[in-house]
């Protein structure tokens, strides 16, 4: 096994008596749920379960751009950020 600690995001929070601020957003693809009922009327269930799994990937791609643009150009934290894409 690895001697490499374990975090979660609870580690990364100040103790009590310390101000501190966390950042969150959230992202949906409206729409996929309608598409998904209409395939399970069909009895399609490859079309239903591709259906899921590109709007997964599309959220995914979409809450990655958002981190990237928060980090770079909104908060400036990472402005020189220059990670292979």
């Amino acid at each position: 096994e690895s001697e490499d600690p374990y975090f979660s995001q609870a580690d990364f929070i100040a103790p009590a008596g310390y101000k501190d601020n966390l950042g969150m957003f959230a992202v949906s693809c409206f729409g996929c749920d309608e598409l998904v009922k209409k395939y399970e009327a069909e009895n399609d269930d490859y079309s239903k379960i591709m259906s899921q799994s590109l709007a997964d990937r599309f959220v995914e791609a979409f809450a990655e751009y958002l981190h990237r643009e928060i980090r770079t150009d909104l908060w400036g934290y990472a402005a020189d950020e220059n990670l292979d894409e």
